[in-house]
């Protein structure tokens, strides 16, 4: 497939796209395809498709709380994750390789400011252009959980900003609405919950509650991303729960 195919999308292709970069995973035409299949050749509004920059540093974090894999869980909706390492010089600091620069780009404004166990994550490019493979890094290169490995243009498609209702799928054929709440009711108040079949596979939709005032809706979604984090990819009766921030406004 040729680029010229997507007009729109060309002036915006990323640098790591059109030429190999040392330290960021090179782009293969399929996921450039996939972009500008998600995205209807363009860009979300702020993306500039320029970065070749893959690594984030993410600030502020909740050390109780936080580890490598719940900071892959959220950083993964936004693309692969190549390594994380969280900083033994700056404790509540974290360093986290995406993909390539793309998908880093998405991943800092969207993330950015957002509410996480309490505490409001500071999320900014590295300096470091990559992270070295260590004792202190854990290694996700090859993880079967990064999304952006099958169905790249559905994933794009769903980026965002957290929001305040998970949708979760590869449920249990039996699953009810009970054990839906029992699931993640310990992550915040619920508002309404609904499961459903798509093709004769059962999901959900989780709606927690918001009080109407900006900083109340910045927790309750700080809310839903925590039980993001938390419950992404927990077997349950023989299935990896798959949870996504659902752009739904009500179910």
């Amino acid at each position: 497939m040729r680029w010229k195919s997507y007009p729109t999308l060309n002036r915006h292709i990323p640098r790591c796209f059109k030429k190999r970069i040392s330290f960021c995973y090179s782009v293969n035409m399929a996921n450039a395809a996939a972009i500008a299949a998600a995205f209807g050749g363009g860009l979300p509004p702020g993306i500039t498709g320029t970065n070749d920059r893959c690594t984030i540093l993410v600030a502020n974090l909740n050390l109780d709380r936080i580890d490598e894999d719940k900071l892959f869980n959220v950083f993964a909706i936004y693309g692969n994750i190549v390594r994380i390492k969280l900083l033994r010089n700056k404790p509540d600091h974290a360093l986290i390789q995406m993909g390539d620069g793309f998908q880093a780009e998405l991943a800092v404004p969207f993330l950015k400011g957002v509410m996480l166990f309490g505490k409001r994550l500071e999320v900014n490019f590295s300096k470091h252009p990559n992270i070295t493979q260590g004792a202190e890094t854990h290694e996700y290169v090859n993880s079967n959980l990064n999304r952006f490995n099958r169905n790249a243009a559905k994933n794009y498609r769903y980026c965002c900003s957290p929001t305040k209702m998970i949708h979760l799928s590869t449920l249990p054929q039996d699953i009810t609405e009970e054990d839906i709440v029992s699931l993640v009711e310990e992550h915040g108040t619920i508002v309404n919950n609904k499961v459903f079949e798509v093709n004769g596979k059962k999901q959900a939709l989780v709606q927690f509650e918001t009080e109407g005032q900006a900083i109340v809706q910045f927790e309750t979604e700080g809310q839903a991303a925590e039980a993001l984090v938390c419950k992404h990819a927990r077997p349950l009766s023989g299935s990896a729960i798959r949870i996504s921030f659902s752009q739904l406004q009500n179910i």
